[in-house]
């Protein structure tokens, strides 16, 4: 696999661990060079006004106020007060004496009652907040006639938050000072996605030798080796891939000079078979045409056959040995099973067959009797088995692209119930009746034997089992099983 780095080396949680603080050491780096850099602009062009801009302003509007008198209340002063007020911090309103509005931008009725009126004259109170998190506030100023009288006041209310100068390029500052918020989250995503794609492409190395190894396997190929020398858990998966393909080939080797014995020896029990029955054959068809043949000389004939007949059944017997199939009479292994811990082996197991095949996979567990404790009654290899030769049938009437598998585990209060569906070819309909069938084999290929297996386990965990196609296309495989001690036939 070429020269492993120092880097490469470590655990994976390490990497992981390295990897987030270079992320955070660069993207803080650069935040804060470009936060120097903000605020150097923003003071440099005199871009943020101060909060208290808008109240500087008051001062100079009551002493106008004042020195025009109760002609202030003459719409006719509006344009040139207008003037001196910054529409877009402070809005106003001419009142007369009883409080009634005679115009201004401020559109609702400050007061009610001339009492009112009297009652907040020169006074600043708060008129709450703003969506900036700043305040605004209500400046009360009396007119007065020249005489001396009140004739009615001015109401000024303004924002106490710094906002922006800018007028003409207020859109471009807005975009930098933007731009200077969102850096922060913009450094952090691109540091992340560089160091990522480094600490990808060193994960992804002894990954792709794993998943070229695999195909070599599927292809049976055994004839090579891995090698990953690394202290991390990619090293121990390559060491363990590596230890599984010398004992798969082991396996296997045995495994094919079991089956040449067994071809053997089934080709020896067909020819012995020959024997027996024509010595049978010969003895019925010599009593069939001798009807008077003495008691004693018909009885030793029969004792020929009784004999070959016995042959026959111990040749019988030979044949269900060699084939392993005689799965009716073998006894359950059942016990303690910690559910959850079965539950997730099994959902680890599936998900990565699925991902080997680039088969969208969905997996759902249902508690309906949260009750029922942590452990369940069963023979957990047996319903494992079953589980296993479900899928590696749904896998097989899987397209070839778009293939989907979903499983779904429910525990109730009787037991738990399994549903296995795809999205394959799905069960020719006069097929749907015999799939249980020991040696059934339908238009669509599949065998009874395999589901016949499955069938006989269940059934011998108190349950049932049943096929069915779905309205969306594809095959549904649906068995529960009684997880009590009193319902594993044993």
């Amino acid at each position: 696999m070429g020269k492993i780095g120092f880097v490469e080396r470590l655990p994976i949680k390490r990497q992981l661990i390295l990897t987030f603080v270079w992320i955070m050491v660069f993207s803080v780096a650069c935040t804060a060079i470009t936060l120097v850099f903000g605020v150097g602009w923003i003071v440099s062009n005199k871009w943020i006004r101060p909060a208290n801009s808008y109240e500087n302003k008051i001062p100079s509007l009551v002493a106008y106020v004042k020195s025009q008198g109760d002609a202030i209340l003459d719409p006719a002063s509006r344009a040139e007060l207008e003037k001196r007020i910054p529409g877009d911090g402070i809005q106003y309103q001419a009142v007369d004496l009883s409080g009634n509005p005679l115009y201004g931008t401020m559109r609702e009725r400050k007061f009610q009652t001339s009492q009112a009126l009297i009652e907040n004259l020169n006074t600043t109170k708060s008129a709450g907040t703003t969506p900036a998190f700043g305040g605004m506030f209500v400046r009360s100023v009396p007119v007065m006639s020249a005489a001396g009288d009140l004739k009615g006041a001015m109401v000024f209310r303004y924002k106490l938050e710094a906002t922006t100068a800018a007028s003409g390029s207020n859109w471009i500052n807005l975009a930098i000072v933007m731009y200077f918020v969102v850096s922060p989250f913009l450094y952090v995503a691109l540091f992340t996605y560089l160091f990522a794609a480094r600490l990808g492409k060193r994960i992804a190395k002894p990954v792709h030798n794993l998943i070229e190894a695999s195909k070599r396997i599927r292809d049976q190929d055994l004839d090579f080796t891995i090698s990953y020398q690394a202290d991390n858990e990619l090293g121990m998966l390559t060491e363990s891939f590596e230890n599984m393909r010398s004992a798969l080939k082991d396996a296997l080797l045995r495994e094919w000079k079991l089956e040449q014995e067994r071809r053997d020896m089934m080709d020896a029990i067909a020819h012995d078979f020959r024997t027996p029955m024509t010595v049978i054959q010969g003895n019925v068809e010599l009593l069939a045409d001798t009807p008077d043949m003495p008691r004693s000389q018909a009885e030793g004939h029969l004792k020929v056959i009784e004999d070959n007949i016995q042959r026959v059944n111990r040749l019988i017997q030979d044949i269900q040995i060699a084939s392993e199939k005689d799965l009716e009479y073998f006894p359950l292994r059942g016990a303690q099973v910690a559910l959850r811990q079965f539950i997730q082996d099994k959902e680890r197991e599936i998900g990565f067959m699925c991902r080997s095949r680039q088969v969208r996979f969905s997996f759902e567990y249902e508690d309906s009797a949260p009750g029922g404790g942590e452990t369940v009654f069963m023979d957990v290899q047996r319903i494992s088995q079953v589980m296993d030769n479900l899928v590696a049938n749904s896998f097989r009437y899987l397209p070839a692209e778009g293939g989907w598998l979903g499983v779904r585990i429910e525990r109730n209060a009787s037991g738990l119930r399994f549903e296995i569906c795809d999205n394959g070819s799905g069960f020719a309909e006069k097929d749907l009746p015999h799939l249980f069938e020991k040696f059934y084999r339908g238009d669509n290929g599949q065998t009874g034997l395999g589901l016949h297996t499955a069938k006989v386990i269940v059934e011998k965990h108190g349950g049932s089992i049943r096929a069915s196609n779905r309205r969306e296309g594809g095959a549904c495989m649906v068995f529960t099983i009684r997880t009590d001690e009193l319902a594993c036939k044993r």
